[in-house]
This record gives structure tokens, sequence and C-alpha cells, in this order.
């Protein structure tokens, strides 16, 4: 769910300054330092305001230097006052845990649950020879870590506010030293039960690197390389990298690509946008497929 910035509202009528968040939704945000006591009275008199106000809902941002109101506003805490409110996430970047409470106790609470889904990215880097280029990374703790027996294409996650193309470069950079050119996206797995209960996206992009001399990072990758597809074939069973040569490219055994020139893809979701006028335009990625 996107996080906005609220938008203050004269506070007439009610002890706490608010805005205006998602969903109908008063949004307060708590100073780094006051009196707790003072602050939880101003609550519940704003409570009874937003409710009188058709609010649908409250968010609350706490930050981690007043942590102990959480005891309080959470529901459930025996002993304490309840404020009935739910703990909905944690901004990292502001440092702040962010509750939340449904107003209208005769509808559903329609507001959905903070992000589920990671979203990652793999460079499938493609030279003008048909060679990709693959890496291994290390297994184990920090004293006795190992290389792992598999290649494998760079990648990572994408970082907040990152596009396709700046993230897949990025990645491929960071680990292998080799700088590239985003062309297109190739496929896309969609994953459950992940770290901390999260779903997980992983695009495979189809770069072309702009040189071939790798410079791997010690700390990530234990070893790099350029491997020929017809070697990769042969010797290889990554089954993400299999999956993408035999439906994007159509190549299945080794010895199909020999001295060919560079493959293209059959189909592959190229970049474009969709804008509503006054409007930024959405980067939008659509499959094309080659005549």
């Amino acid at each position: 769910m996107a996080s906005a910035q609220p938008s203050l509202l004269p506070t007439e009528g009610c002890s706490l300054e608010f805005g205006i968040g998602p969903y109908s939704a008063a949004e307060v945000t708590v100073e780094a330092t006051g009196n707790n006591d003072e602050f939880l009275n101003n609550l519940e008199s704003s409570l009874e305001f937003w409710k009188a106000n058709d609010f649908t809902s409250v968010w609350v941002h706490v930050p981690t230097s007043r942590a102990g109101l959480i005891e309080e506003l959470a529901a459930g805490v025996s002993g304490k006052k309840n404020f009935g409110f739910d703990l909905h996430h944690t901004n990292s970047t502001m440092q702040t845990i962010v509750l939340k409470k449904w107003l209208k106790d005769d509808t559903e609470d329609k507001i959905p649950p903070f992000a589920t889904h990671q979203v990652g990215c793999a460079g499938f880097v493609l030279n003008d020879q048909n060679e990709i280029l693959l890496i291994k990374e290390w297994s184990g703790p920090l004293s006795k870590r190992t290389p792992t027996s598999q290649w494998k294409m760079p990648g990572g996650l994408l970082d907040a506010g990152e596009s396709f193309e700046e993230a897949t470069c990025r990645e491929v950079f960071e680990e292998t030293g080799v700088p590239c050119e985003f062309e297109s996206i190739l496929t896309f797995w969609h994953r459950h039960g992940l770290h901390f209960g999260k779903s997980d996206l992983y695009y495979v992009c189809l770069l072309r690197p702009k040189s071939h001399e790798i410079d791997f990072c010690p700390v990530e990758v234990s070893a790099a390389r350029w491997m020929a597809i017809d070697e990769f074939l042969e010797t290889q069973d990554h089954p993400l990298i299999k999956h993408v040569l035999r439906n994007n490219f159509q190549i299945e055994t080794s010895g199909q690509v020999g001295n060919s020139n560079r493959l293209t893809p059959l189909a592959e979701m190229t970049a474009g946008a969709v804008q509503w006028p006054n409007r930024p335009p959405h980067p939008t990625y659509t499959i094309t497929a080659k005549k």
C-alpha cells in the first residue's frame, strides 16, 4: 500500500493536530518527545471527534523514542487502557511504528494489510558471443563459508523507488563489476512462504553488457564468469535459466546456438508508459512478439 504524506487540516474542536490519510482516515504523527499521559488523554477525546465527523479510521505514527505508547495503544494489552489499535507496519526510513484503528463498528475493516510482497530482479546478461554472465555465491557462516555449487544469474531486491532498469543494472554491476544496458523483461515468478511470511515477485531482465571485464564483489560473490549457452546447457541445470532459454529463445539442448548471431527473444516485455492527464507517466511493460 502506498504511503502518502497526510495533508494537514484545521483541527478546531479536536485535541490533536491531524491530517487526512488513506481511506478517509485521520492521521496523527506523535512528536519525538512529550508526555505520554497527555497524548493519550488528547487521543481519547480526539477519537470521539473523528467518529462524530465520519472518519473511517485513525492512523498513529509513533517514533521509536516514544515506543512506550505502543503498550497502551495496542489492542489486548492486559492491565492497560485498551484503545483498540492494531499494529499495521514499521517504517524503517522514518523510524516509526504505525498503528491503525477502524472507527466504523457497524462495517467491515477495509484497510488492507501492509505490503505482502518483496520484489527482486535478475540480470540475464547476454553478449554478442551468446555467452551469459553467471555467478556463484557463498554458503555458510562467514568464518567457514564455501562457494555454492550452482551457477546463477546476478540479481537482488529492488530498493524503494527503483525501477526494474535501475535495479537490475545496479545489482549486476555491484556483484560483477559489469556495466549493462537494460533491454526488456523476459519472465517473472510469483512464489509464497518466504522469510517473515512474505511472497516474492522475481523478474528476469535481458541486459546487454557495455564491457566484458569482470571485477566481482568478494563479499557477496565467490566466482563470476561468462559461459557460452551451449556449455551451460551441457553442464548446468539451473531451472530458471533453462526456463528462459526454452520459453523466450526456444533453446533447449546444447549445440543449438553455435556461432549464430546474438540470440533475440521470441517474446519479451518492453518498457513503455501509461499516463493520465496532468500526472507523471507510470512505467508500463507490455509483451511484444518478434515477427
